[in-house]
């Protein structure tokens, strides 16, 4: 029986109508976004094209979604109310440790390494901005103190990082500038060992004009080095290249050119199907989700395709196994603005080059024009991927809670604006160990415009040792339970069962489908042990309630956990 958790529990589920709690102002947004120094056109009825500041450009649907998906209602879902979540509870995770001015694209996060290999780790974005004009690109080094400093600029036309990798398999990282004076960018190499890539090395092959998501990798596992982005320009592609050493530089295998949708987003990239392939996962604005698989050297097909339950499926990230059943997910994220919600569902094989959905997250009344970004990092170290979100003014680290084929998340951090930049616009975070210590840190990049420039800044979280409150946590996930109800559907009555490892206050609670409480059914101080608890099926009147689903949820201290429930008259 699949199940529904609530975090910061009381609104639900299923197709309902959330206008009323919806604070998305479409016209302030747009407003908003066009005063940073960004560009609207309305190319069709509520659909926009935004270009940023940067140059990169996205397409929004603000369109009601009409569409049905029968077979979501039976896959593990965790709701989430944005409204609802104490943010406190979660600060003393991450603390400030320095800041640094320096941010990247709306699309990409500040790229961190040690390309010199001196052991000290390198920032690669921008900072400044003038209008619509950013750049140049720059180079800042930590110091034996941890501090990061300017160490390098590149030249004017630089504009901001397309990526990072080891273009010609020689043990060193080239990277990848958009840059002014060329259509698409530059690529800079080291000149030898133990020295930033600061030197031109080729200019990149691909026309027309925007390239978007670029990811490096050897997808056909020939020892040679390729590409995968988003053509942006005009008509939407997918192009998967390969680096040819005779004319230093990428040719392309493989262009996805069958449709003409609003727009494309990717990638996320696994053997999905366990079937030794690559395959690579992408989403469009109009909610179309395809996987690319190699199926020979630099061959590639499109091998299955559905639909997203809303729009602007822009947001992806792979997890290897998070639920432990051996196969690894992928994630694609989407935004309805219509009822301000943002879905977020998980996909797993059910055959070679098949794949359904098997988990869904929904964040309450949290959509954004400017933040949406979705990458996958062990936060905890505990061996699984945590599923980390920047969406608007809101970072959202999420942490799986459930065993295998069964998905529940709880909530690991949150952080809602940064108080000391008020005004200040969020844009995606990097998730890397920047002080050494062994842990994940946040890497937090905002922006704030200020007529007629944007001023540019990331703040330096570093995450605490609280191993303590994870315990603590994690002890009260494992000292309650509640269990399905049986029997259900039912119609006179249903017993559920539950149990406690410690002593607690116990509430039980129903909820019909609108998310309002109808039967307080438990609120005692139990002693440690299993009890069972009967509903009639009536409400808080005591009169027998009408036939449909409800929600029974189990509250024991910060422990929550809701169980569906189908009462037949």
């Amino acid at each position: 029986m699949k199940k529904i958790v609530f975090i910061s529990l009381a609104i639900l589920f299923v197709n309902i109508t959330y206008a009323q709690l919806n604070t998305f102002n479409k016209q302030a947004e747009l407003q908003h976004f066009i005063e940073r120094g960004g560009k609207v056109t309305e190319t069709a009825p509520n659909i926009y094209k935004l270009t940023y500041s940067t140059g990169e450009v996205r397409v929004f649907d603000f369109n009601k979604n009409n569409r049905k998906y029968e077979y979501l209602e039976g896959v593990d879902t965790t709701i989430i109310n944005i409204w609802e979540i104490d943010t406190t509870k979660y600060s003393d995770r991450f603390s400030f440790w320095q800041k640094v001015d320096i941010v990247n694209n709306f699309e990409n996060i500040v790229f961190v390494d040690d390309l010199n290999k001196n052991g000290l780790l390198e920032l690669y974005g921008f900072s400044e901005g003038h209008s619509v004009f950013v750049g140049p690109v720059k180079i800042f080094e930590q110091n034996k103190q941890g501090i990061f400093q300017n160490v390098y600029s590149y030249d004017s036309n630089s504009v901001y990082v397309h990526g990072i990798g080891d273009i010609n398999s020689d043990g060193n990282k080239e990277i990848f500038l958009r840059t002014n004076d060329t259509i698409n960018g530059k690529f800079y190499k080291s000149d030898s060992l133990g020295q930033l890539p600061t030197s031109f090395d080729f200019i990149f092959y691909y026309t027309p004009n925007q390239v978007n998501d670029m990811t490096f990798g050897d997808f056909d596992k020939n020892g040679i080095t390729d590409c995968a982005f988003i053509d942006g320009a005009g008509t939407q592609k997918v192009i998967i290249g390969e680096y040819k050493k005779n004319i230093n530089n990428f040719i392309t295998v493989f262009a996805d050119s069958t449709t003409n949708l609003t727009d494309y987003s990717g990638f996320a990239i696994d053997d999905f199907d366990k079937d030794s392939k690559t395959d690579l996962v992408f989403g469009t604005g109009q909610g179309t989700i395809k996987v690319i698989e190699n199926i020979d050297t630099n061959q590639y097909n499109i091998v299955w395709q559905d639909m997203f339950p809303t729009y602007n499926a822009y947001m992806n990230a792979a997890t290897n196994d998070i639920d432990g059943n051996g196969k690894p997910e992928f994630w694609i994220g989407g935004q309805d603005f219509e009822q301000g919600i943002s879905f977020f569902i998980a996909y797993e094989t059910d055959g070679d080059n098949s794949y359904h959905p098997v988990a869904m997250i929904e964040l309450r009344y949290l959509v954004s024009l400017d933040a949406n970004y979705l990458q996958a990092a062990d936060i905890d170290g505990d061996g699984k991927d945590e599923l980390v979100i920047s969406l608007g003014e809101y970072i959202l680290i999420l942490r799986f809670t459930g065993t295998p084929n069964y998905h529940s998340y709880g909530l690991y951090y949150v952080k809602n604006n940064e108080q000391t930049q008020p005004g200040n616009t969020f844009r995606p975070v990097t998730i890397y160990d920047l002080d050494g210590d062994g842990k994940k840190d946040i890497l937090l990049p905002m922006d704030k415009y200020v007529a007629p420039n944007t001023i540019y800044l990331s703040y330096l979280l570093r995450q605490n040792n609280i191993s303590s409150i994870d315990g603590e946590e994690k002890n009260n996930h494992n000292s309650f339970n509640i269990y399905q109800n049986y029997p259900n559907p039912f119609n006179l009555s249903s017993k559920i069962s539950i149990s406690l490892s410690k002593h607690s206050r116990i509430k039980i609670k129903i909820y019909n489908i609108l998310g309002k409480e109808v039967k307080l059914l438990l609120d005692k101080y139990l002693l440690k042990g299993e009890y069972s608890v009967v509903w009639d099926g009536t409400g808080n009147n005591g009169n027998i309630l009408n036939s449909g689903i409800y929600l029974i949820t189990m509250e024991a201290g910060s422990f929550r956990k809701t169980i569906k429930a189908v009462l037949l008259k």
